[in-house]
């Protein structure tokens, strides 16, 4: 009995461990996405706000985290640089984001969003990376 305590602790821990690295790999994919978003696109104040978020991101271990980093980056995106189609679906995105608990509705949540961003709000080294970004966020 004692084993199998120890080994679900085990199972248990390992487990914690695998949910907090894909929430660490979901904070740095969207650190990565962020990184390519040109300043045109983005409110005047996301300069002042960007360093503690990227510090804040990097250390998400939890997907509830990443939405949340997530969240305030959409925030200071300027209307000019998400596809007109936003404006219907943002409200309920937002929603969703403040709901999401595990890394595939986060991951989710990613991707819908970044489709959104206008191409010319982003460098062209995202137009070159995006693919690859793409298949690393659905686990291809």
């Amino acid at each position: 009995m004692k084993m199998l305590r120890v080994s679900l602790m085990v199972l248990g821990v390992a487990i914690a461990a695998a949910n907090s690295a894909e929430a660490a790999s979901l904070g740095k994919q969207l650190v990565d996405l962020e990184s390519h978003i040109k300043w045109s696109a983005v409110d005047g104040a996301w300069k002042n706000l960007r360093d503690v978020w990227v510090r804040t991101t990097a250390r998400c271990d939890e997907p509830a985290c990443v939405a949340a980093q997530l969240l305030k980056l959409e925030q200071n995106v300027k209307w000019a640089a998400v596809d007109k189609a936003w404006r219907d679906r943002r409200a309920g995105w937002i929603n969703d984001c403040k709901g999401a608990t595990t890394d595939r509705a986060v991951a989710g949540l990613l991707l819908e969003f970044e489709s959104n961003v206008r191409w010319r709000a982003v460098d062209e080294e995202w137009k070159a990376r995006r693919e690859s970004w793409v298949a690393e966020l659905k686990g291809e």
